[in-house]
């Protein structure tokens, strides 16, 4: 199994909004993408200057099934407008 982990940091200009309508979209993926095994979309809740302001914590059967996953239309249409409200993102894959 290989676990993917995301968090984002959003721009301030709508962000309250964004947050609500980004964690929306993210959690109709599994209904639209079979390789996903397990899926789960949080939003911050720690006041600190460390902390990001959304994580999606998702799990997938091997590197071959995230490898489709990342390349789905929708997956591709969700990363896009991610790109338009969010100013930075980290990620870790790693195997469980």
């Amino acid at each position: 199994m290989v676990k993917h982990v995301v968090s984002w940091e959003f721009a301030q200009d709508n962000k309250a909004a964004n947050l609500t309508k980004m964690k929306a979209l993210l959690e109709e993926l599994p209904a639209l993408i079979p390789e996903i095994v397990d899926y789960e979309v949080g939003l911050n809740i720690k006041d600190s200057e460390l902390a990001m302001d959304m994580v999606l914590i998702s799990a997938f059967a091997d590197e071959v099934a995230l490898q489709g996953y990342a390349k789905h239309p929708d997956h591709r249409r969700v990363v896009e407008e991610l790109h338009l409200v969010t100013t930075r993102a980290v990620i870790v894959d790693y195997k469980v």
